[in-house]
């Protein structure tokens, strides 16, 4: 018969239990590793992707509200100038067939008040730079459809928060410009976009008139015609309306390239859109030769390719020679 072990005799030591090994903790740390760096640029792509959807969201919302300002005002649409042409060319308007000074139609339709005047400041020095006020919003003539100032900065935008801090230190407020052929009777800043200049270009003598695009019904092609675009002048504030040669690949102005595979924009009917630049190296010609670059022709196509997608939607069935189909050429 089998004598039970006494009680005394059995151990009391716990079992021993077993770490892990060096071997183990190298390829334990390596797995952490690769399942970051997976992620880490998912999240980033995931941010830059919301940061896209907040811009569109903005210049949406601006062209919204510039039909809303439309329908309340005799289909007139805001302009794209942010000054009254008191410093330029006299004849910059036309009204009726005649020539009329910009600062005789006053403040009524500008997209931003970005200029001083009695009794306003639009504009303020600092450093040597002029930056737009928070004024030169408020009391623009769209700003009222909108109701918040946060809604024209974009999210990429370098200088955010969109206001003028505390310290007074200035920081851009706008990122956004409507198309400069938007709610204007003629271009504010390329004299050349006038009879004389279609003349050159393709041996018509259309008069300045037909370029008019200040109301609703004057719009030929709503779908492509761009309303807004995120824009990164060389000035402190983006001045004036938005505008590119017509009969050449000049860059008159440029898109911001904060994400040049994300340019942000928005057509007169209120759809949004997102180009990304094909020719990678523009944005450092723009900061290298500023206003008027000259794009030469891509190689694969034959024309400048970029300059040529926002040409195309500057005016199209207007602006000669646009194209009007809706491919991204």
């Amino acid at each position: 018969m089998h004598e039970p072990e006494h009680p005394a005799l059995r151990s009391t030591k716990a079992p021993r239990l077993r770490g892990f090994t060096v071997t183990e903790l190298i390829v334990v740390v390596a797995v952490i590793a690769v399942v970051i760096a997976i992620v880490i640029p998912s999240v980033g792509k995931i941010r830059a992707s919301a940061r896209t959807v907040k811009c569109l969201s903005n210049q949406r919302q601006i062209t919204m509200a510039c039909y809303a300002y439309a329908v309340a005002n005799a289909s007139r649409l805001i302009s794209s100038r942010t000054d009254p042409g008191l410093n330029w060319n006299p004849a910059q308007a036309r009204i009726d067939g005649q020539n009329v000074r910009l600062d005789s139609l006053g403040w009524n339709h500008w997209f931003s008040r970005a200029f001083n005047a009695a009794g306003h400041v639009g504009l303020s020095t600092v450093a040597g730079q002029q930056f737009e006020t928070p004024a030169a919003i408020t009391t623009s003539a769209l700003y009222p459809y909108l109701g918040d100032i946060q809604i024209y900065i974009s999210p990429d935008e370098p200088t955010n928060p969109a206001a003028l801090s505390a310290s007074g230190t200035a920081t851009r407020i706008r990122s956004y410009s409507l198309n400069s052929l938007y709610g204007t009777t003629r271009i504010d800043e390329l004299l050349d976009y006038d009879s004389s200049f279609t003349a050159t270009m393709y041996g018509q003598k259309p008069n300045i008139d037909q370029y008019s695009c200040t109301t609703i019904g004057q719009i030929k092609l709503p779908a492509r015609m761009m309303s807004t675009i995120v824009e990164d002048d060389t000035e402190a504030y983006n001045n004036q309306g938005w505008v590119v040669k017509a009969d050449q690949a000049a860059w008159v102005d440029w898109p911001a390239a904060w994400r040049p595979d994300a340019i942000t924009m928005s057509y007169a009917d209120g759809a949004t859109d997102t180009y990304a630049l094909v020719n990678r190296q523009l944005p450092m010609m723009w900061d290298t030769f500023g206003h008027g670059y000259v794009q030469p022709p891509d190689a694969s196509a034959g024309i400048a390719v970029d300059w040529k997608f926002f040409r195309d939607r500057l005016n199209p069935w207007v602006l000669p020679n646009s194209t009007y189909g809706f491919s991204s050429n």
